[in-house]
């Protein structure tokens, strides 16, 4: 399995198939239930951590469609279509609001999952309905927007296997109305001599700054930003404030603030850091890259080192993007 997971960790499936359409999905569902399987699933494998042996049947999501309409700005997609190639049809269709999720890597399937975020937009912003099949049942549900329990990147489908996701359904903008207000992406504008940027053109600064930060996972493979950026109580933040004076913060609805994981590992000196053949990007502390035949535990060690270190300096409890999914 290591070539269907990005970060290329050493793992095997004792059992695997890929899935195209409803119909096999509903077949697997049932033949899990009858051996009474574990199910594994998985996308492109770039938000995942696989374990040494994958235990039961493990599916891949290669479900494929994009459909527009019926009513103007909605789109349904295969939950195995390319995020960013979503991103680049709707453009070309006339619709906006997915550029600032440009060239986040995975699946469709995947999005809802984690509610994948950036530059100040998240996929809840555009969600309006998603189908899957739950595993235990073979019963097809569609999940409206309120069911899914979106958080930052959260939602009830992280950490279980019970739903399949087969296809998602957005609400996008018919006219462009750009968020820009996240720091770097106006001076990202004014650099490229973009004063009147449309949906392209913020989708090709967005790509570039994406790609100037996180190293290409196929060349230095990793699963792009491994831990959330904190989200604590103003007491704290003045706190943290006393001993990391550039630390950023960004203000919640609820009168929490949200502060960067990655200034906080800086200021730790955390790039570099390595267990085995994993290291904390020397670019960009919040990626951790493989450069050679790491496994699950080479990341859990790393990991664990870095979160030891953040709550005995700082009080602060780091949690993980990726899923780290279950040998049994």
């Amino acid at each position: 399995m290591r070539e269907f997971n990005t970060l290329k960790l050493n793992s095997r499936a004792e059992n695997f198939c890929c899935i195209t359409n409803e119909a096999e999905l509903e077949r697997v569902c049932d033949f899990v239930q009858k051996k009474s399987l574990r199910l594994n699933i998985i996308g492109t494998g770039s938000n995942v951590i696989l374990p040494e042996t994958l235990s039961g049947l493990t599916i891949k999501i290669d479900i494929r469609g994009i459909r527009y309409g019926p009513t103007e700005g909605m789109v349904s997609i295969g939950a195995g279509e390319n995020w960013h190639g979503l991103v680049l049809d709707t453009i070309n269709h006339n619709f906006s609001g997915l550029e600032n999720l440009s060239l986040i890597p995975g699946t469709v399937g995947a999005a809802p999952i984690q509610n994948i975020g950036a530059y100040g937009v998240e996929l809840s912003d555009f969600f309006l309905s998603l189908r899957a099949i739950d595993v235990s049942t073979g019963d097809w549900i569609n999940f409206a927007k309120s069911d899914c329990k979106f958080g930052y990147r959260d939602s009830i489908f992280r950490n279980s296997s019970r739903y399949v996701i087969s296809s998602v359904t957005l609400k996008l903008h018919s006219e462009f109305n750009p968020i820009l207000n996240y720091p770097g992406v106006k001076e990202a504008l004014e650099f490229n001599n973009i004063q009147s940027p449309n949906a392209q053109d913020l989708s090709n600064i967005i790509s570039k700054i994406r790609e100037s930060k996180l190293p290409n996972p196929k060349r230095l493979p990793n699963v792009g930003s491994f831990f959330k950026n904190p989200i604590i109580s103003r007491d704290k933040y003045r706190e943290l404030k006393r001993d990391f004076d550039n630390l950023p913060c960004w203000e919640q609805p609820d009168g929490m603030v949200k502060i960067s994981a990655a200034n906080i590992l800086d200021s730790l000196g955390c790039k570099g850091y390595s267990e085995g053949a994993l290291e904390v990007s020397k670019s960009h502390s919040l990626v951790i890259v493989n450069h050679g035949k790491a496994v699950e535990q080479d990341v859990r060690n790393l990991v664990g080192k870095l979160k030891a270190l953040v709550y005995e300096r700082c009080g602060i409890q780091l949690i993980v993007e990726p899923i780290f999914i279950k040998s049994h």
